[in-house]
């Protein structure tokens, strides 16, 4: 008799253990869910922004999502010896553009950290340095493509700080 109270019992321990397994896996991608997934980008650069968009702002944040848009808030810089990097020709059929401006006395050198999602949300993590100026006053971009997607909205986060949320138009 005892031998089939022990099977039994092998039996409801690996039954619990299956039990505990699948729990560990469910509890395990529900937290997933809500994790950041990266997200792709590239950075661009040799444009000025228009004196027309925000002027008086000493820091701008833009979701752009077509050509039109993006040429009334950035022009083509031209240069001697020019190794920027452009947006291609047809960039808005796969990707929008998403882009931090400063303003002010001082040159800006941005750093992208990362691009990640969470729960519809892009965020945009940076790290700005700055290099003053006593005789001039600057506009200086970052300029991000990143794969169109399902989002809601985009988080600029500079330096560990949160400084501006925009909701994505559909």
């Amino acid at each position: 008799m005892k031998t089939p109270t022990i099977r039994n019992a092998a039996k409801v321990a690996g039954a619990i253990a299956a039990l505990i397994s699948a729990m560990f896996l469910l509890t395990g991608s529900a937290a997933l869910a809500g994790d950041k997934t990266a997200v792709p980008f590239e950075t661009y650069t040799g444009y000025f922004v228009s004196n027309k968009f925000e002027p008086d702002a000493a820091a701008s944040f833009v979701i752009i999502q077509d050509q039109a848009h993006f040429d009334r808030v950035f022009g083509t810089a031209f240069v001697m010896r020019d190794k920027a990097r452009r947006l291609p020709p047809d960039v808005f059929k796969a990707h929008l553009i998403i882009a931090a401006i400063h303003r002010g006395n001082a040159l800006c050198d941005f750093k992208v950290a990362e691009v990640a999602v969470n729960d519809g949300a892009v965020e945009l993590r940076y790290a700005t340095a700055f290099q003053k100026s006593d005789t001039a006053t600057f506009a200086c971009p970052l300029i991000v493509a990143i794969p169109k997607g399902e989002y809601r909205a985009v988080e600029f986060v500079e330096n560990g700080r949160n400084e501006k949320t925009l909701t994505v138009a559909k």
